[in-house]
């Protein structure tokens, strides 16, 4: 039978390291500015270098504090194997943001996003801005790597308003329709090793290197999903346009009582407004699965990656990940996968 097995390594003033966990719920989701992780460790831990006495107090507050760097890795070691043999892969990289002394102490952590929220920006004006030349802007001289997904997006007349790089993000996101979030990728330098990478952009950036499967009766652990025909969908699109005249422009389109998405396109005329609200209807209004799987924790899995699905029904499919929750602990190892746009599918 496999075991559960984790490392949690916390790098402060020193180094710490974990290899046990009450519990750890982890969550990447593209429609959200930052991933988070809430680690809860066991009721009874010695830290390294400290008396006992003092250790044990009631009143002991733990040397792992706020900003702190913390790599999460699950896995499982096999049937008669050692722990040093557990094939662990990590989960989550990112920071701690908060620390419940209270035993059992939990530690909140999130990812590159909390660089961003206390990252100050410069609040000035641009007459029009790309969507790569703003986040250039925001994100020069601290060496955080990105992504924009759409090069030529342009922003009409645009003003940096809020006090941090997060908030401006946020303001991207909730005004402009744009995602914002990171993503660890592999590190060109060192093939090993992953680095941190914000994403900006209208879409998903389908930039998927592989699929793992997941089949019903084997790895599968529960289906939650629905099969809709993009006839069956009610949906309305709004689409809008700035000008650099600060001019509105807005075209609707889809049907008149459905769900409403608001999409942008700015510096363009009727036409081009129309046709981009086409493709934002095509891209909402597809035919396949739309819903999540329970799963086993591997094979690993996250967001904007791609899975194969063959599910109860005797379909299959391939499947970009727009959210994985990961639930590891002394009921087990979990993750819910919830599905984005279609890659391919097969429907019998």
């Amino acid at each position: 039978m496999l075991r559960l097995r984790s490392e949690v390594t916390i790098k402060g003033d020193q180094t710490w390291v974990f290899d046990a966990l009450s519990s750890c719920t982890i969550v990447e989701d593209t429609e959200s500015l930052t991933d988070t992780c809430v680690i809860t460790l066991p009721k009874k831990i010695r830290w390294q270098g400290v008396p006992k006495q003092e250790n044990d107090a009631l009143n002991y507050i733990p040397p792992i504090k706020r900003g702190d760097h913390i790599m999460v890795r699950l896995g499982y070691t096999p049937p008669g194997m050692p722990p040093s043999d557990s094939d662990l892969k990590a989960r989550f990289v990112g920071y701690v943001r908060r620390v419940d002394a209270k035993a059992p102490i939990k530690i909140e952590c999130e990812d590159g996003m909390f660089l961003l929220k206390v990252a100050p920006t410069k609040q000035i004006g641009f007459p029009n801005p790309k969507l790569k030349e703003l986040i250039g802007f925001l994100l020069k001289g601290r060496n955080i790597a990105y992504q924009v997904i759409g090069d030529d997006i342009e922003l009409g007349r645009y003003r940096i308003t809020r006090p941090t790089v997060a908030q401006e993000l946020n303001e991207l996101k909730r005004e402009r329709g744009f995602r914002a979030y990171f993503r660890q990728m592999p590190d060109k330098a060192d093939p090993r090793k992953t680095k941190s990478v914000l994403y900006v952009g209208y879409d998903y950036p389908f930039d998927i290197k592989k699929k793992e499967s997941f089949i019903h009766s084997k790895n599968i652990i529960n289906e939650e999903l629905e099969f809709r025909r993009a006839e069956d969908i009610k949906l309305k699109v709004k689409a809008t346009s700035v000008d650099r005249k600060n001019r509105r422009l807005e075209v609707n389109m889809g049907d008149k009582d459905g769900e409403e998405i608001q999409v942008f396109a700015n510096n363009i005329g009727y036409d081009a407004l129309k046709l981009f609200a086409e493709k934002a209807l095509d891209r909402y209004k597809y035919t396949g699965y739309q819903g999540s799987i329970e799963t086993f924790g591997e094979p690993v899995v996250h967001k904007c990656e791609g899975v194969h699905l063959e599910i109860s029904d005797g379909n299959q499919g391939d499947y970009l990940i727009k959210k994985v929750e990961v639930n590891f602990g002394t009921s087990g190892y979990r993750q819910k996968i919830e599905l984005g746009p279609p890659l391919k599918v097969e429907k019998k």
